[in-house]
């Protein structure tokens, strides 16, 4: 016999069916079921008594002592908004402004968004006076790369990436 689980309609606890059996002499069918959790105890209970007091689905559990939470007027409203195709909430709207305004940040991302090694090594020239540790851990994870403590990520990075431009093509993909 498969064992399918059950839960407590009170507790929600999970139980599974180990054997339907039958009692002699007066033949009362039975239901031998185990605990699912610590201690993991057995128990024999009567049909009807079993699915009674237990259900199959989780979902199919009573809402007891539950109640609904209201909406406090003190919170700030934290309903995302939608525009063109991304859900994003007025704080992440916030935090992208600033971000988009702040020229290290558009030159970051100008680097992510290169195509070629060589455009990379022109941007990282660029910026190399704007770089923080903050700014090169995250250029060197875009690189697959890691910068180990007490070594220059700027030249660390812009060595993997005239050894990568050396090795760039543009013949387009080969399959």
């Amino acid at each position: 016999m498969k064992a399918a689980i059950f839960y407590h309609k009170r507790t929600g606890e999970p139980v599974q069916i180990i054997a339907r059996a039958q009692t002699k002499p007066t033949f009362q069918e039975v239901i031998c079921y185990q605990e699912l959790t610590m201690p993991y105890d057995h128990f024999v209970m009567e049909k009807t008594q079993f699915f009674s007091e237990f259900v199959k689905n989780f979902e199919e559990l009573p809402l007891v002592g539950r109640r609904q939470i209201g909406k406090r007027d003190d919170l700030p409203d934290k309903r995302p908004l939608i525009s063109k195709g991304e859900i994003r909430s007025q704080e992440e709207r916030e935090e992208t402004s600033q971000e988009e305004s702040d020229p290290r940040i558009r030159k970051l991302l100008a680097f992510f968004d290169a195509d070629t090694y060589k455009e990379k090594i022109r941007l990282m020239e660029e910026m190399k006076e704007d770089l923080d540790e903050f700014m090169l851990n995250n250029i060197a994870v875009s690189l697959d790369l890691s910068i180990e403590d007490g070594v220059d990520g700027f030249g660390f990075i812009m060595s993997e990436l005239r050894i990568r431009s050396r090795y760039e093509s543009d013949r387009g993909e080969r399959l």
